[in-house]
Parts: C-alpha cells; sequence; structure tokens
C-alpha cells in the first residue's frame, strides 16, 4: 500500500520537567520505577493547552485539553487539504476506512471535561472526524500501548490487500498523562540491567497527534506491513536500509550491534510519543531521505521481540 498524503501535529510550548510531589505520591513512585526502568534521571513533557502562568507541576499534569482535540483536527484538515483536488475528491466518494489510534484507551476521567461530547471524542471516537472524511462504512479505534499504530498499519493493509476500501485513514492520537506515562516504562530488569552505571539521559516526551492516509494509488512512500518477530538480536534484512528504532529503551538495539550509520533513534530525534513514535519514520523519510531510500520500522516489546513495517521511498 501507499502513504498518499499524512500530518503530524505536536505543540508549541516548551518542555516543562516533571518534579515528583508527596501530594501524588503514586505518580512520584511510578516516576521514579520508570526512570529506574528506562535509566534516566529526568523527564520532560511537552504538552497541549499547557499555561505558562501556572505552577509547573501541576501544568504539567492538567492542561486544557480543548487544544490537544483541535489539533486533532489540525492534523485531519492538513492532510487532506495535502492531497490533489483530484485525489481528494476520490477519498470523500468512494469506500473509506476510518481507524482511530491511541494508547491509553479511555483516558476521560484523567481529564477535566465537563462535555459529554468531548469525552465521547477522547474515549470512543471523533465523529467529527469521521464526518470529515464522508467515511459511511465500518470505522474502529485500536487501543494498544506503544504497539497501536503498528496495528493499525496490519489492518489498514489487509483492507487494501483484499479490495474492501480503496483508501484508509489512520487518525492517531498520543496524550502524555504523566501517571499513564510513567507506568508504561515500568517493567522487570535483567540482572545486567539493573547493574548498569549512574543514569546518564533525560527522557522527554512530546504530545502529538497525526493523520496518515494510504491507498492502492502510487505514491513516493510505499508501506509494507511486516510480521512479529520473536528474537533477542536484531539484523538488518534489507540492502543498504535504515533501521528507524521506536522506544525508549533501547536493550534490543544495543544488543545487535549494528552499524551505527545504518540506525535511527526516533526517540532521540525527535522525542518520544507513545504509539506514534514509529510514525515519525515518515516524517524523518520526508525531511531527510535521498532519491531512493528504504527504512525498517521497529517497535519492540516487554520480552523479547518486535513488530515492524517497512518504508521504501522513492522521490518522483
Amino acid at each position: 500500500m501507499y502513504l498518499s498524503s499524512f500530518s503530524i501535529v505536536e505543540p508549541e510550548a516548551p518542555f516543562y520537567f516533571y518534579q515528583p510531589s508527596w501530594l501524588n505520591a503514586w505518580e512520584a513512585h511510578l516516576y521514579n520505577k520508570g526512570l529506574y526502568a528506562s535509566h534516566a534521571n529526568g523527564w520532560g513533557l511537552k504538552r497541549f493547552g499547557t499555561e505558562p502562568g501556572l505552577y509547573a507541576g501541576e501544568m504539567i499534569r492538567n492542561p486544557q485539553y480543548q487544544k490537544y482535540l483541535e489539533a486533532m483536527e489540525q492534523s485531519a484538515d492538513e492532510a487532506l487539504l495535502a492531497m490533489p483536488a483530484r485525489e481528494r475528491m476520490r477519498l470523500l466518494k468512494r469506500r473509506t476506512a476510518f481507524i482511530y489510534v491511541d494508547s491509553w484507551g479511555e483516558s476521560g476521567p484523567f481529564e477535566n471535561i465537563a462535555s459529554a461530547l468531548h469525552i465521547s471524542t477522547i474515549d470512543t471516537l471523533p465523529k467529527n472526524l469521521v464526518k470529515r472524511f464522508a467515511v459511511n462504512g465500518p470505522t474502529c479505534k485500536i487501543r494498544g500501548e506503544k504497539q497501536a499504530f503498528m496495528q493499525a498499519i496490519s489492518l489498514a493493509q489487509d483492507y487494501l490487500s483484499w479490495d474492501v476500501f480503496d483508501f484508509v485513514v489512520i487518525c492517531a492520537a498520543y496524550r502524555a498523562i504523566p501517571i499513564l506515562v510513567f507506568s508504561d516504562e515500568d517493567r522487570p530488569l535483567s540482572r545486567r540491567e539493573k547493574q548498569r552505571g549512574k543514569a546518564d539521559k533525560v527522557n522527554l516526551t512530546v504530545e502529538r497527534t497525526g493523520c496518515f492516509i494510504f491507498s492502492r494509488q502510487e505514491s513516493a512512500i510505499k508501506v509494507s506491513g511486516g510480521q512479529y518477530q520473536m528474537t533477542q538480536t536484531l539484523q538488518n534484512t534489507r540492502e543498504a536500509g535504515r533501521i528507524a528504532f521506536a522506544g525508549l529503551r533501547t536493550e534490543l538495539l544495543q544488543r545487535s550491534a549494528l552499524p551505527e550509520e545504518k540506525c535511527l533513534n526516533l526517540v532521540e530525534t525527535y522525542g518520544a510519543s507513545g504509539c506514534l513514535t514509529p510514525a515519525l519514520s515518515f516524517a524523518w523519510i520526508k525531511q531527510h531521505a535521498s532519491a531512493t531510500e528504504n527504512i525498517r520500522t521497529v517497535v519492540a516489546d516487554n520480552v523479547l521481540g518486535y513488530s515492524y513495517f517497512d518504508i521504501d521511498y522513492c522521490k518522483d
């Protein structure tokens, strides 16, 4: 399948660093465990809706959610308008599937929401986006933590290869709720990892929204979903290609000893965005790729394996 158009939106606000407090003891506990597991000594977050006049600790915890919803609409509008007019009309009139992706599922209880409409937009499905793409067929929401976007890629490929739909729209959003961000990185460590030296980095987490429109119409970016791999090492099986790694913990990448010039660490380059981190491969290839480029984007799990998808880029 081919990526016809896409857009990724992130906040214009600066990073604010999390400060643990006894008022939120469980959150502070998970923060410390997340730092230990990811071998970091601080955590900066960039979120939609922060107000610089507020106390930094509270500002990170309770930003205005309306800016987050507006960013979802902005990314959808930008992706739609970036398509040629003829292709845009085809999308609105042909068989189009809509997939909504986020990391947490029902996250409304963590927001200060008074509107039932906004609760349904965040927790279930943004109906305004479904109407924007004139979708009259099945829609679905995928909630799979860091693997959610990878699952959506696989589903979109099936839809298109089976000739069930002509277009598949994936709208993805990542809300960096501190207690969920920290708990997502908490996991048991191996003996070798426990014996590592002093923490030497700072984790950076960025809220983002994105819209990705796939079809069978040829474009510069061809995407192929891959199978889950159960292995302790990572090999670059694609000739002259790069490995784009999406994840705060890089143990799989370090064990594999791939050439540095062939590795692209998406978190170090752009900051972590949970389920949306692997989608940053599209942004990188649009900004840096040569006339032809291929990238395998890898998302490691918490066991001994990883999921991946391949990008083949050919500039016209």
